[in-house]
């Protein structure tokens, strides 16, 4: 788990991380650091989130990715890809990722 965290936070940096996992900076920096154990809701949000944010940085740039992840999508209803990762998890999101990358429009 801690490895895909680490790619997370390499990609967006610890305060992007932390919001975007509904966690505070400091507890996911000691997630990293191997201090704390990662609970497995937690470690099901990393996983999703890793995945997810492997797939947008095909298609944007790291802080286009970062926005697009709390902005609305019309592949999505209108709803934040990041509260529909945690409502129904990644197959949603990845979806609408892959729309964009064909170039579909809502």
């Amino acid at each position: 788990m801690t490895p895909l965290l680490a790619r997370v936070i390499e990609a967006l940096g610890t305060n992007a991380a932390a919001r975007l996992l509904g966690a505070d900076r400091a507890q996911v920096s000691r997630w990293n650091a191997g201090i704390e154990s990662i609970g497995s809701e937690m470690g099901r949000r990393i996983v999703d989130l890793h995945d997810v944010l492997t797939r947008i940085l095909r298609v944007y740039g790291r802080e286009a990715a970062a926005l697009w992840l709390v902005g609305s999508e019309p592949l999505l209803g209108g709803a934040r890809p990041i509260d529909i990762l945690v409502l129904e998890g990644a197959a949603p999101v990845i979806r609408a990722i892959d729309g964009i990358a064909a170039g579909a429009y809502a």
